[in-house]
């Protein structure tokens, strides 16, 4: 019988590292260690025999995941798959540079995460070199094309605050500019990163990278008071909690 592959977790947040656990070894894997900062997982891995990290790319502590994953790319010899809730252009970037051989956004299912880390592996074996990413179109979905006043264009989601409803049309609010696009909420949101943008209103849609306050019934978002209803309000609250 083959040998598990074995598995080191390096997420933040006690919950879900526990929930990681629990579905590797229910499916056959080994966890070899796990860690909530990059400088613990990095300690222990330098002496713990591991075949593949999950890293989160904003952990507790100085130094994030993008680092740790520099360490691993330097003195070992192991895939990473990156688990992240949003990433933002220049965090894309960097985590791009050190070659990540997979990539999900949060939140993701039991099946798309298993089947991540088997071809990241399995690819790893056959072409160490060879960088696989899996959800391509999230990591680069950094763009969307709108049509404004006859013509097409392109924006880029990380400069996107919000977004408001007014009947068939929307508001796509900027730092400086505002666009009106004929559109409705639901269906503008299936072209936006899933992990950053959530609905706060039944009418608004809004970049949580962006947000400054939380309150009990409005979000502030460039000093702008977004309303927030309480069906919403969780699904915010977690993603803010894993970032």
């Amino acid at each position: 019988m083959a040998e598990k592959i074995q598995i080191y977790i390096v997420e933040d947040v006690a919950i879900s590292r526990m929930s990681l656990e629990t579905m590797l070894t229910e499916n056959k894997y080994e966890v070899s260690g796990s860690a909530a900062t990059a400088e613990t997982a990095w300690e222990e891995m330098q002496h713990t025999p591991t075949d593949l990290i999950l890293l989160d790319i904003n952990l507790a502590g100085e130094k994030n995941g993008v680092w740790l994953a520099q360490q691993v790319r330097k003195h070992l010899n192991i895939p990473i798959v990156y688990l992240t809730a949003f990433g933002d252009q220049q965090t894309l970037k960097e985590v791009i540079e050190t070659k990540p051989n997979g990539y999900l956004m949060k939140p993701y299912q039991e099946p798309t995460l298993l089947t991540t880390i088997n071809i990241a592996f399995t690819n790893f074996l056959e072409n160490p070199n060879k960088v696989i990413v899996s959800e391509t179109e999230e990591m680069c979905n950094d763009f969307v094309f709108i049509k404004d006043k006859h013509m097409k264009i392109k924006i880029d989601v990380n400069d996107i605050y919000y977004v408001k409803s007014e009947g068939n049309y929307l508001e796509i609010i900027l730092k400086d500019k505002r666009h009106v696009i004929r559109n409705k909420l639901l269906a503008f949101k299936q072209e936006l990163p899933s992990g950053l943008f959530f609905q706060s209103h039944q009418r608004y849609l809004i970049n949580i990278a962006k947000i400054v306050v939380l309150k009990k019934d409005v979000v502030i978002l460039q000093n702008q008071e977004i309303p927030l209803s309480l069906k919403y309000k969780t699904p915010i609250e977690t993603a803010l909690s894993n970032l």
